[in-house]
């Protein structure tokens, strides 16, 4: 069983394309198990989570490339008012859930929760069939305090960010 650690760089298009079929929650792992679709048996011990399209292996005959399964997501179509976009992307945050940005859209998962907040809102969606490739969740969460020292709590049912003295 190969021991895949990292991508590798494609040296041979005219190679056997060979999927290694994955969902989303596996590919953002580090460490998991597939077969591809010729039967061969992989793990995975990478350093940062692989992506759709990645390529990890290339044999003498075959090239074999990580391909996310798509799924159910909502497709929300950017405000053009910076009023409805302040207010889509506070409502979306505050649930706590993944999402893509792309040029045009948001994808979220289709999740009757970040449903019923799009219905209350009364904003425009659509629901699709999709990659879903949302940044890893730590990428975008930070308690950076620009520079600034503070105090900084997570209690039992608590969340302060007060100033040190």
């Amino acid at each position: 069983m190969p021991i895949i650690e990292k991508t590798v760089e494609v040296t041979d298009r005219t190679l056997e394309l060979v999927s290694i079929e994955v969902d989303r929650h596996s590919l953002q792992k580090c460490r998991w198990r597939r077969a591809a679709e010729d039967g061969v048996e992989f793990a995975f011990s990478l350093d940062e989570p692989l992506r759709n399209g990645d390529v990890v292996l290339e044999t003498d005959t075959k090239r074999y490339q990580v391909s996310q399964f798509p799924e159910p997501v909502f497709s929300i179509p950017l405000p053009s008012n910076p009023d409805d976009s302040a207010q889509l992307g506070w409502s979306l945050g505050n649930l706590h859930q993944p999402v893509e940005i792309r040029e045009d859209c948001l994808l979220v998962a289709a999740d009757p929760g970040i449903q019923r907040v799009l219905d209350d809102l009364s904003l425009t969606y659509e629901e699709q069939f999709e990659i879903f490739a949302p940044p890893p969740h730590s990428a975008a969460h930070s308690h950076d305090h620009l520079g600034f020292e503070y105090e900084h709590s997570h209690g039992f049912f608590s969340h302060s960010h007060a100033p040190l003295r």
